[in-house]
């Protein structure tokens, strides 16, 4: 991760010092925009073609955990409606889009399986994970951002987000179903989505870097964004962990409900929101990945968490 988001800053800060013309940087700016969804899709189907999906079981404690997240979603979505001011509304949609994020596919069932969680049952809610932003972020996006044209809004984000999330799932089934050589060569390689993400990751922080470098925001409003991406990781692990712990569960809720997808987040914002809350997804990778250390470090001395 630190070497992702050093490269990915220090590209920007190389690349806008380079003599191009205003076409040549469009087109950068245009290749961007599709190879990040492209490589979250292909980290996403990549990382479930190694996931025995008919052997995914789903249990009471998802519920409990979808239903916090939605409602969660739902209250921001309905504060923004009605918000005017534009910190406000940019510190509002920070703390969404880390919400609408879905979890980080790859790295929760690792992390869960290391910490002595339930790989099967979190994976299960990686899959949970995913549907809920498929599905529910295009229906608040239009309600937050005050659009008239809320159908017109609806299906072009739709057709956005949710074959990002939907179709690798459908593709890694199909392949598992009918093409099983296809998905144990794919999973023959382990790392695999890791380093997609890691290309991913410092593209999309190149984006961060534009964002906050040509924001007519200031300083204060940046580290505000800093501070919300923080509350919120924090309030995700306490109840993902509070709630997971009612079923036995408290290791994979945790990772499960706040180990979030940072690319995504920053490409959320970055396409349908003010471009400045994007940073929000940086940021929130320190914070989960700050945690997630001390976690590993109190493992490692005491054998749990």
């Amino acid at each position: 991760m630190a070497v992702a988001m050093v490269v990915g800053i220090a590209s920007y800060l190389i690349y806008r010092e380079l003599p191009l013309s205003v076409e040549t940087k469009a087109s950068v700016r245009a290749f961007i925009d599709f190879i990040i969804p492209t490589m979250v899709f292909a980290m996403l189907y990549v990382t479930f073609c190694k996931v025995n999906l008919r052997d995914v079981k789903f249990t009471r404690w998802h519920l409990v955990l979808s239903v916090f997240q939605i409602a969660f979603m739902v209250l921001i979505a309905v504060v923004l409606h009605f918000v005017t001011d534009e910190v406000v509304q940019v510190l509002l949609q920070a703390a969404f889009i880390c919400l609408a994020s879905p979890t980080a596919t790859g790295s929760v069932v690792v992390l869960t399986t290391r910490f002595g969680g339930n790989s099967e049952t979190t994976t299960a809610y990686t899959i949970i994970s995913n549907l809920i932003t498929a599905f529910c972020v295009p229906v608040l996006l239009p309600l937050m951002s005050q659009e008239t044209d809320v159908l017109g809004t609806f299906l072009l984000i739709l057709k956005r987000v949710t074959p990002l999330l939907v179709i690798p799932l459908a593709l890694a089934y199909l392949t598992q179903r009918f093409k099983p050589a296809v998905s144990t060569f794919l999973s023959s390689f382990r790392n695999l989505p890791m380093y997609l993400w890691a290309v991913a990751m410092c593209l999309a922080l190149a984006m961060t870097m534009r964002f906050i470098l040509t924001s007519n925001f200031p300083v204060s409003v940046e580290v505000a964004i800093a501070l919300v991406s923080m509350l919120v990781c924090f309030i995700l692990f306490f109840f993902g962990k509070k709630l997971g712990g009612m079923y036995g569960e408290k290791i994979g809720a945790g990772q499960g409900l706040a180990q979030r997808n940072t690319v995504f987040i920053i490409w959320l914002g970055s396409n349908f929101l003010s471009p400045i809350s994007s940073i929000a997804g940086g940021f929130y990778s320190i914070w989960q990945n700050s945690f997630n250390s001390y976690q590993m470090y109190k493992f490692s001395k005491n054998g749990k968490i």
